[in-house]
């Protein structure tokens, strides 16, 4: 498979999973430039002997999201870029505050699941794959998967409430 069939058949797909994970749509954008990038620069050596491809694909969008974040942390600050979508979108400001109060809540409550259980709920809920996919792109069995995503749920409704 060429680069250029990659980027076509995987480029939604990226998209939709680090869109997930990233509020501002111009960084969502940028990240996902970045990743392909990655995937160009690193394509020759890509052994699918080694890994299969989407895996190797979605390790490099998740390394690269990793990135992305901990250079945010080190900043602690919330782009212009993030403020500007907020106020283009046209909501108001006490619904824009409610919905910063529900993703917070969402997101202090998500910080506190572990890496993988954070990743299983992103493939699940950003990407759409079911539990097999999610079983054969992460090694593991699809039973697990199932019962890591079940105690998470659960962890995230005691956290949350009921409404999740």
């Amino acid at each position: 498979m060429q680069f250029e069939e990659v980027y076509d058949r995987y480029f939604d797909r990226i998209y939709n999973y680090i869109r997930y994970r990233v509020f501002a749509r111009d960084a969502a954008d940028d990240l996902v430039s970045e990743v392909f990038e990655k995937v160009l620069d690193k394509f020759d050596s890509f052994d699918p002997a080694v890994a299969p491809l989407e895996p190797w694909l979605y390790a490099i969008a998740r390394n690269t999201l990793t990135d992305y974040f901990r250079r945010r942390a080190a900043r602690g600050t919330l782009s212009i870029t993030e403020r500007e979508e907020n106020i283009s979108s046209g909501e108001s400001v006490e619904g824009a505050a409610l919905k910063g109060e529900e993703n917070a809540r969402l997101l202090a409550a998500v910080a506190q699941l572990s890496d993988a259980e954070r990743e299983l709920i992103a493939m699940k809920f950003s990407l759409g794959l079911n539990n097999r996919e999610i079983a054969a792109q992460t090694g593991l069995g699809e039973s697990n998967v199932g019962v890591t995503l079940f105690r998470a749920m659960g962890k995230l409704r005691d956290k949350l409430g009921k409404d999740i």
